[in-house]
């Protein structure tokens, strides 16, 4: 027995009722009560239902579709997306640090799960220096634009002035996307065509091309991350006017 299904609202009327008047088992009066308790029950599942949709955090299904259009009109669409793909991208837009660049790296975080990787040319903490002066001469690497041929790290590439209000992203995708259990053309092995989307073959003949095949186009349903998730995020986090080259890897 469930707070405020039928046996939980049957048992609490019975509880209301004078114990001289009836028994506690009666059954033409249970039968009675108990056909009143079904509507009472499906009317408590529906304000429980209603309260679940008066918060992003717990509503589904078209409520939060509802939501999203409250607050940010037809800018959001859902797409393919499930609900709970959908919930975070809506808090992640609704109130989000917008115009900086922190806000995209926390926008992007909260979509993907991982930070991008962020350069700025025109920012000396990104492309670092020729060199360090608290570094013994003559090989004053550690803080060079990039890495040297010696194995030292750099502080990310080569600054310049002529790229202003311009940055270079690199976006890792750590959630599923695309279309379902469809892998590419052929695999990595060296040597051998091996592919869980396309066949599993053996690198000498008799060639076994036994496998999975499926042709799709712009119409088939995706799911997860998309690469155009991640660029409208960027789009609407990014100060206005300036660039975003991104790599999704």
């Amino acid at each position: 027995m469930a707070t405020g299904d039928t046996d939980d609202i049957l048992t609490r009327v019975k509880m209301l009722i004078p114990f001289r008047w009836f028994s506690w088992v009666a059954p033409l009066r249970d039968a009675i009560l108990g056909g009143l308790s079904d509507g009472g029950a499906w009317c408590y599942a529906w304000i429980v239902y209603a309260k679940q949709q008066s918060r992003i955090a717990t509503s589904t299904g078209p409520f939060l579709d509802l939501i999203s259009y409250d607050f940010l009109g037809r800018h959001l669409p859902r797409g393919h997306m499930t609900d709970d793909q959908f919930r975070v991208r809506i808090m992640a837009t609704i109130l989000q640090e917008r115009v900086t660049r922190a806000g995209v790296s926390n926008a992007i975080k909260q979509l993907t799960g991982v930070a991008p990787w962020i350069f700025e040319p025109w920012n000396t903490g990104d492309a670092g220096s020729w060199a360090d002066a608290a570094t013994p001469s003559p090989y004053p690497f550690s803080a060079f634009a990039w890495a040297d041929v010696n194995g030292l790290s750099g502080a990310g590439g080569w600054g310049s002035t002529d790229l202003p209000a311009q940055t270079y992203m690199v976006v890792t995708r750590t959630a599923f996307s695309g279309v379902p259990l469809v892998a590419g053309w052929s695999g990595t092995a060296v040597g051998q065509r091996i592919g869980a989307g396309a066949w599993i073959g053996t690198a000498a003949p008799p060639y076994q091309n036994v496998g999975i095949i499926e042709l799709f186009g712009t119409g088939t349903s995706q799911s997860g991350v998309t690469d155009d998730l991640i660029y409208d995020t960027i789009d609407t986090t990014r100060p206005t006017g300036s660039i975003a080259w991104t790599r999704i890897q």
